[in-house]
């Protein structure tokens, strides 16, 4: 069968032409799109750096109110009025915290090396046992974090930083009243050159249905009893992404929650495993 090149080129370089017209439109709008984005980020982080200024001073006159000497008996309901304004600072405080974090992540330059996971989950467990003997932080049990023989990864330190304070931080808060955070760390590495590592809580747990949608923007499982912003596991998810790798919430565990998280192993791993707990009542 012959074909007539006559007839058919010139429908030939039609099509070639509108395909290339479509994909110079394509180009132009994701273009935009990531302009748009890069804008939505930069005024994130600049009303963000607004707020904390004048954030920082009504919490310093909250503070003023507190120890204020205002006469004996002091006036019904005074101490309840300042309770309340110190809670409603410390949530905005902690939401321009995680909204400027979350507008920072996508674009701040990576400094990628090669860092000892298990020193670095020691220093931030070292961090949250101080937090927890602060004057403001509620009185509960202290937590019992313990994790086995953690692999080095390849990563960012800051960032990986904040990704373990904030699950280490979920898994810390989301527990019934009057009982302790029990918390186990564990890391594998995969055949596929990755280091799985796994945060393991015996809390509440993930609601069923949402282990996906806890990752989402603002979504917050239990938003009637546990405080919070939303951000949090979605900065997280943007952190592993960066790191080139990826996370997710197992929906089998029936009791607690275990999210797990992958990134780029760093060199060869030790054999057999060494147990670590860490006594945060110290």
């Amino acid at each position: 069968m012959q074909y007539d090149a006559d007839s058919t080129s010139p429908d030939l370089y039609a099509e070639l032409e509108r395909e290339r017209l479509r994909n110079a439109e394509l180009e132009r709008r994701v273009g935009e799109l990531s302009r748009s984005v890069q804008d939505l980020e930069a005024f994130a982080r600049e009303i963000s750096h607004d707020l904390k200024a004048p954030l920082a001073g009504i919490c310093g006159y909250a503070q003023l109110l507190t120890y204020l000497d205002v006469g004996h008996p002091r006036p019904a309901d005074y101490d309840d009025f300042v309770a309340e304004i110190n809670r409603g600072t410390d949530r905005m405080s902690r939401l321009i915290d995680d909204v400027l974090a979350y507008s920072t992540v996508s674009g701040a330059t990576l400094h990628l090396t090669t860092i000892d996971l298990a020193a670095l989950v020691d220093d931030v467990v070292a961090d949250q046992a101080v937090e927890q003997l602060q004057p403001s932080a509620s009185a509960r049990p202290a937590p019992q974090i313990t994790w086995d023989f953690l692999p080095p990864v390849r990563g960012d330190h800051g960032m990986l930083r904040r990704l373990l304070e904030n699950l280490l931080g979920n898994a810390i808060k989301y527990v019934r009243p009057g009982e302790p955070a029990r918390v186990h760390i564990a890391a594998r590495t995969g055949d596929d050159g990755f280091v799985m590592v796994e945060v393991t809580d015996e809390g509440v747990g993930v609601p069923d249905g949402q282990h996906e949608a806890i990752f989402g923007e603002l979504h917050r499982a239990h938003a009637d009893a546990y405080p919070g912003t939303g951000l949090g596991l979605t900065i997280c998810r943007r952190i592993v992404q960066r790191l080139g790798g990826s996370i997710g919430a197992d929906p089998h565990l029936r009791r607690g929650a275990r999210i797990w998280f992958t990134l780029p192993a760093a060199g060869p791993t030790g054999a057999g495993q060494v147990s670590a707990t860490a006594d945060m009542t110290r």
